[in-house]
């Protein structure tokens, strides 16, 4: 949902990433005159990095060689080189593969045999093939171990585990380590800007450009399959609130929650604010006279909001109250998270709805795409009043204008939406269809560009009440400080003509 389509990231496939990490090893292999295993080695011991690759090449290769592991270390004088025994359950067997000259005399076709004894290029310490199996699977599932690569079973040795090791195991273990140097090159890259779709059973990579890295607004990111995250925090998009914002929320007890909303529920039907100061008055017992005289000396009806001197000139009778755009009740920003939820969920299942159908309609489904990107955003709106407006009611009132706006604009495109698949659905022509959806792609895309943008930005459209004359380009409303045109005759925000300053010259 970037201005004009514009994206700071691409999405890869998983052959994809393993077709750049395995030109980075090649180059490596080939600049270092190395061999591809150790290669793979040195690019995990340094993170993936190249910044070392001056001292390899200078006086340091030998120190960059033994803290990576690929350095042979020294033969314990008392260890018996004869003995072909595995070192950790002590199972004896007379087949030993033992690295020479000739690395090759085993094809990967050749069926691993189960007590075959097998140790690294670069010690003497030997194990059996179940013994290597059960170390590699700890090591290759353990969380510390996902960005770094693996040395000799042997306590204390350095000797690193590489590809021409494990190229002497069985198949799955081949296949398992090629699954570790994945996830390093993905978790453990500091060169790169590559990272693995956080949504259960994908396969999808993000890569991001650096360039667009301290860019608040370019942090969402949209998977192919359908999910959307954010690059910094890994929770799904949360704009316009920040990371912290997001998590703090998304722990919450939502029991407490839940009750909390209870409790502003309450406040909102027994508290109204001053007609005059906007401070908020409590109804705090029985109402036994319909007359509350606020702090700032001002008297006005509990029932209509209209002063005391309206109701004497009117013989008391109460103002028929005006139903204006918005009001026909408040909810609570825990209840209207949910709803939007709802709304989300439901554009994501049309989504998974049309991927299921297996339709030729690629603007169908990048209509749908941004959708529920859409959705996403005013659901973390809610999020966003709760925590910025909740004591700038001028704010307040602002922000949930400017969310029906929104709502109003998605509602419309989601209707299009239902439309155009419905067409695709009965195989009617969709040349011009599928132009049109484009169109209106990009302008909603732009829309909720700024919306997020003038959220984020605090909502400056909203300025500070001011007192002084009515001069200048644009009056500010009495009753929520919203700037409006002179050509306005009602406050566009809370629709209140009485705060204009020509219906106080009348």
């Amino acid at each position: 949902m970037e201005y004009d389509q514009e994206r700071p990231y691409s999405v890869l496939t998983k052959d994809e990433v393993k077709e750049k990490m395995k030109k980075q090893i090649l180059e490596l292999s080939e600049v270092l005159l190395l061999p591809k295993s150790d290669a793979t080695v040195l690019l995990m011991y340094q993170r993936w990095g190249t910044h070392w690759i001056s001292d390899f090449l200078g006086e340091n290769k030998e120190k960059v060689l033994t803290e990576s592991g690929l350095k042979s270390v020294a033969i314990d004088s008392n260890q018996d080189l004869s003995d072909i025994s595995c070192g950790i359950c002590s199972k004896t067997s007379d087949k030993f593969y033992e690295f020479g000259d000739d690395d090759d005399n085993k094809d990967d076709g050749d069926v691993v045999e189960d007590d075959l004894i097998i140790s690294t290029p670069f010690c003497s310490h030997k194990f059996c093939i179940t013994c290597w199996r059960e170390y590699l699977e700890k090591n290759f599932y353990s969380v510390e171990k996902t960005q770094t690569s693996i040395s000799c079973p042997h306590q204390d040795c350095q000797a690193a585990v590489g590809s021409d090791t494990i190229e002497k195991l069985t198949i799955e273990d081949q296949e398992m380590y090629e699954k570790y140097v994945l996830r390093s090159y993905l978790e453990g890259n500091l060169e790169l800007s590559i990272k693995k779709c956080p949504a259960p059973d994908c396969d999808y990579a993000i890569e991001f450009r650096r360039e667009y890295e301290d860019a608040e607004s370019s942090l969402n990111m949209v998977c192919l399959c359908g999910h959307i995250f954010c690059w910094r925090c890994m929770l799904e998009s949360h704009r316009p609130v920040t990371c912290n914002n997001a998590s703090d929320w998304l722990s919450r007890d939502l029991n407490k929650l839940s009750d909390e909303s209870l409790s502003l529920s309450w406040i909102e039907n027994n508290s109204k604010p001053c007609p005059n100061c906007l401070s908020p008055m409590v109804l705090d017992g029985p109402l036994q006279d319909r007359f509350l005289t606020c702090t700032c000396s001002f008297s006005f009806c509990w029932t209509c909001l209209k002063s005391k001197e309206y109701h004497t000139r009117f013989y008391g009778a109460c103002a028929e109250p005006i139903l204006k755009r918005g009001a026909q009740g408040e909810t609570s920003c825990f209840d209207r998270w949910e709803a939007c939820k709802i709304l989300m969920e439901q554009a994501k299942s049309n989504l998974q709805a049309l991927e299921e159908s297996n339709m030729d309609t690629e603007s169908l489904r990048k209509g749908l795409m941004l959708l529920v990107q859409c959705r996403q955003v005013l659901k973390w709106t809610c999020v966003y009043d709760y925590l910025h407006a909740e004591y700038e009611s001028s704010k307040r009132e602002y922000l949930r204008f400017l969310q029906e706006q929104a709502s109003d604009q998605v509602q419309s495109y989601s209707e299009t939406l239902k439309k155009e698949t419905e067409r695709a659905l009965s195989e009617e022509p969709a040349g011009c269809v599928r132009g049109a959806s484009c169109i209106d792609t990009s302008n909603i895309g732009n829309y909720f560009y700024h919306f997020i943008k003038t959220l984020q930005d605090g909502l400056e459209d909203v300025k500070v009440k001011s007192y002084n004359d009515y001069g200048g380009l644009y009056w500010s409303c009495d009753r929520c400080t919203s700037v409006n045109s002179w050509l306005h005759m009602e406050c566009k925000t809370c629709f209140d003509a009485t705060a204009s300053p020509k219906e106080k010259s009348d």
